[in-house]
């Protein structure tokens, strides 16, 4: 397997976390690279905003943070359905480097940001589960960064890996690279690694230093003998010359070489980023073509596809993944109830909804789990209590 790990050419320690167990790690295992002690966060701050982008991908600043690392999901807007995942921040930034990743325009800070206080993250996990027992918690790590990108560096995962193990939750591990060499095998269970999917020539072209889509799948195949479970993210789909057969080739290899059984979830979600992230993509990445389609501004004030050419790009996929894979569970990301209704035939009447019907798919398909019986009527006033 290439080796593919980010490079790193540059280290900023906030003086009150350098004798942290997560900083004096990242520190031996980088002990080559040039490291600034910052006292005055004030002055750093303001300093970072001369760093481009690209340069922040190469620089590492380790911290603390001081608010929650689990929120519920952002989403897009009330107009658009949210599955109510929620989202484990602890790292924010990511190595790799796709054109239309909305963290260029979203995150002040350009550099690879990393929280050593990290011990925070299964008290908050705690509090959660304790107080709704009941229901069914999907967390993930993969909002603001890169699930695995930076992990061999920091074996943050390995620690959630096995406090999700002892709980009645599912955890996700989202990526786009094939850095699973140090995850630890463990019992079939809760736990899985999702990748985000695109053909081979719109990785090239728009998802710069993630691993290719050969390697995604052997990827996959590994983890599933180590134990884990997988997901699927057809996000963002793409509209550019040739998209339905690149696509239909891509889901006639995952379908050929993965066993439908391991695999929990596949969402689809077409490619839309806030208008300010335009100007950003073409002057980072000339050369991409993903900005210069037909958009129309949507309800949540992101530009994205328009409705008929979404309904047709969704129908086209769900239709090939549904010739061999009949059971896994397919959602849309962040769509309207009529793009729900025009491509499967029914849509979620509410955000409570989406997320029972995940609980329920989980429970049908995978026994092993024991999971309680969902009951629509109370997950729904659960739910609406949490968010």
């Amino acid at each position: 397997m290439l080796d593919s790990r980010p490079i790193i050419e540059r280290i900023y320690l906030d003086k009150h976390v350098q004798n942290s167990a997560l900083a004096k790690l990242i520190l031996k295992k980088l002990s080559h690279v040039p490291i600034t002690m910052v006292s005055d966060k004030d002055r750093f701050f303001k300093q970072t905003e001369s760093i481009t982008i690209s340069a922040g991908k190469r620089t590492l600043w380790l911290t603390e943070f001081k608010g929650p690392f689990l929120k519920p999901c952002p989403a897009t807007g009330q107009d658009y359905l949210c599955c109510q995942y929620w989202t484990i921040n602890a790292q924010t930034h990511c190595p790799l480097d796709c054109t239309y990743c909305i963290l260029q325009h979203y995150l002040n800070m350009p550099l690879i940001t990393i929280y050593t206080n990290i011990e925070n993250i299964t008290k908050e996990m705690n509090i959660l589960v304790k107080n709704y027992p009941k229901r069914l918690f999907r967390f993930g790590t993969g909002e603001l960064t890169d699930s695995l990108a930076l992990d061999p560096l920091t074996r943050l995962n390995e620690k959630l890996i096995r406090y999700a193990l002892q709980k009645k939750i599912i955890l996700e591990i989202k990526t786009k690279t094939d850095l699973i060499e140090h995850l630890p095998k463990i019992p079939k269970s809760n736990v899985l690694i999702s990748w985000s999917l695109n053909p081979e020539e719109f990785i090239k072209t728009e998802e710069f230093k993630s691993a290719s889509f050969e390697r995604r799948i052997a990827s996959a195949l590994t983890v599933i003998q180590k134990g884990y479970r997988l997901g699927f993210h057809f996000d963002p789909l793409l509209i550019l010359p040739g998209w339905k057969k690149k696509y239909k080739w891509l889901i006639q290899e995952l379908t050929q070489q993965i066993p439908e059984g391991d695999v929990m979830w596949i969402s689809l979600g077409s490619l839309r980023f806030p208008p300010s992230l335009k100007k950003i993509i073409d002057k980072r990445f000339p050369k991409s073509k993903i900005t210069t389609a037909p958009w129309v501004k949507g309800l949540d004030g992101k530009i994205r596809y328009f409705r008929p050419e979404r309904t047709a790009l969704y129908r086209y996929l769900y239709a090939e993944i549904r010739k061999k894979w009949k059971k896994v569970f397919i959602y849309f990301c962040m769509e309207n109830p009529t793009v729900w209704q025009e491509v499967m035939g029914f849509s979620p009447q509410s955000n409570q909804d989406l997320d029972y019907l995940f609980h329920k798919s989980i429970y049908q398909r995978f026994a092993d789990l024991k999971l309680p019986v969902p009951n629509l009527k109370n997950y729904k006033k659960m739910i609406t209590l949490l968010h």
